[in-house]
């Protein structure tokens, strides 16, 4: 069985081409040749099982044999937290998080955020790295930095909880999240949101939950919501 996944561009239903980076790494780093099986994604939903057809100064050509994995785009797991201090700190969450399938990742900018310099495309290199390691059919998006309050006045996603240090939970995050359901957590900064971000979640239906008995991290806190929601979903697909 192949072990390494490329990023492709879909010809057709059958046909794959691998170009700029992807053709480098496949023909001059690990150095397939023609007839050899790989894996190969537009990650849009599906990992395919490939043979090498053709190999080009540019290009590497594929044709498709089965698929090797399908991933449901939805319900969705969309996290918002807010960008830590250390941008390397942030990154590693942007990393995880994207391994452990969360659909998007929004960086907000609290009253006590210390860092809103966001290099997307930087962080977009690191998702589809991230992907292509852990096996991901689908790339998580990434959003540009936005103001909390704007977050949560636009928000429409059905369920929508905040992780603070305040008490009044209504529970921690993998007893209430519905699996069945988009959802929306916010993460906050190094010093917790402020009692004003709180209180204007809670006016715009947002849950307070805990992640469990410890104070952990921003970055860590990102972790452990995206993997409570993740493996909760997943074992619900699974039981479906």
């Amino acid at each position: 069985m192949p072990k390494d996944l490329f990023q492709g561009v879909k010809i057709n239903d059958t046909k794959f081409v691998l170009n700029g980076p992807d053709h480098h790494h496949c023909s001059r780093v690990t150095r397939h040749k023609i007839a050899d099986q790989i894996l190969v994604s537009d990650f849009d939903g599906s990992i395919y099982i490939a043979n090498i057809q053709e190999i080009s100064a540019d290009s590497t050509f594929l044709n498709v044999e089965s698929i090797y994995s399908t991933e449901a785009k939805s319900p969705k797991i969309s996290i918002a937290i807010s960008p830590t201090q250390q941008m390397d700190r942030f990154e590693w969450f942007v990393e995880k998080a994207a391994a452990c399938g969360v659909s998007e990742i929004i960086p907000i900018q609290c009253e006590r955020t210390e860092n809103t310099r966001i290099k997307k495309e930087r962080l977009e290199k690191i998702i589809l790295a991230s992907a292509k390691q852990s096996l991901r059919a689908n790339l998580t998006i990434c959003h540009d930095l936005m103001p909390f309050q704007k977050l949560i006045n636009q928000s429409d996603i059905s369920q929508r909880f905040i992780c603070h240090c305040e008490n009044n939970y209504v529970g921690n995050l993998g007893v209430t999240y519905n699996p069945n359901e988009d959802v929306l957590v916010l993460i906050g900064p190094a010093g917790d949101f402020t009692k004003n971000e709180i209180n204007l979640s809670k006016e715009k239906s947002f849950l307070s939950v805990d992640l469990g008995n410890f104070r952990l991290r921003t970055e860590t806190a990102g972790i452990v919501a995206s993997s409570i929601l993740a493996q909760k979903k997943t074992i619900n697909e699974k039981r479906n």
